[in-house]
Parts: C-alpha cells; structure tokens; sequence
C-alpha cells in the first residue's frame, strides 16, 4: 500500500522531466523558415548588421557547433583552416566568456576558425561579398544537422586594388632618351 503513493508520485515527476530539462533547441535540424525568423529576431538595431547602411558587404557567420556530431564537424575543416583559434583565445585568459570574446573579434577567412572544448562551441567563416538583403538566408543555408547560427557580422565591401594606367610609352629604350 506505501508503493503505491510513491509509483504515483514518481510517474508524475517523469512526466514534469521536460519542465525541469528542456530539449536543447540547438540538437537535431533546423527549417530554413525556422532559421530565417529566429535569426532576424537575433539580428536587432543594436546590432552590427542591423546598422550597415551599405547595401553589399562580406558576412562573416558565427555558427554554434556545440550539438553537432564530430564527424561532421570534421568536415567543416578543410585544408587552412583554424582548429587552433579557440584554444588560443583560451590560453589567454582564464575566463571562457573573455576567450569568446577574443575569439569573437579575431578575423576568419573563408576556410573558418573554430572555438571548441567548451559551451558553447563556435564555428566562424566569412562569406562573399553579397548584398545585406540575402546574408540571413545565405547563413541559413550553411546550417548543417546540430548547428545554429547564432551572429553574423559584416564587414565593408573591400577597395578596388589600384591599377597601374596602361602607359605603352614607359619603355626602358624611351625612358633612357
């Protein structure tokens, strides 16, 4: 008879587990539509993005890599990219959200950096030169099974490299006389 109140008892606190412990929204996949509303609601006015008034730019995509499988994470490094950045930042400081912060601020290039070992891990590589307006859906589209991307910051469209003017007559054989 005592079992009984507690067999009860117990079943209604494994019902109430997913109160106390909610699915991490960070595992599994994610909607393009999903990722495209819950992104614009990250990207606010106080925001880097959200105060670009270029209309084109180069994206870089901070993405949060900690949910995802190591095999696929492995497939995000390719040749020249950073494995090391994160563990850098670390060995900096002895805080991790100071090491974030460092890792946050270092450039990337188009090969990614990665900030792993801890929560949150994060993954980040730049993007092509693209206008404003597709950057949330180009980010949303490198998403992969347990990752989310979580910032994106953009920087301003590279100068045109100067080009020398075509002069036929800066010969050395002119140049002498």
């Amino acid at each position: 008879m005592k079992r009984l109140p507690i067999i009860v008892a117990s079943a209604f606190t494994l019902t109430g587990c997913h109160i106390l412990f909610p699915e991490d929204p960070r595992e599994g996949s994610e909607l393009s539509e999903e990722c495209l509303t819950r992104v614009a609601s990250l990207l606010g006015p106080t925001t880097q993005f959200a105060k670009l008034a270029q209309e084109m730019g180069v994206p870089t995509f901070t993405f949060d890599i900690t949910k995802m499988a190591f095999e696929d994470m492995q497939r995000l490094m390719v040749d020249g990219s950073d494995d090391t950045a994160g563990n850098r930042a670390m060995a900096s400081t002895n805080e991790t959200s100071t090491a974030v912060d460092i890792f946050m601020q270092t450039p990337v290039n188009e090969k990614g950096a990665f900030f792993t070992g801890r929560d949150p891990a994060l993954y980040r590589v730049r993007g092509g030169l693209q206008p404003k307006s597709t950057m949330i859906a180009s980010g949303c589209a490198r998403q992969q099974e347990g990752m989310r991307l979580i910032m994106i910051d953009v920087g301003p469209v590279p100068a045109e490299p100067e080009t020398a003017p075509d002069n036929t007559d800066a010969t050395p054989e002119n140049e002498s006389q």
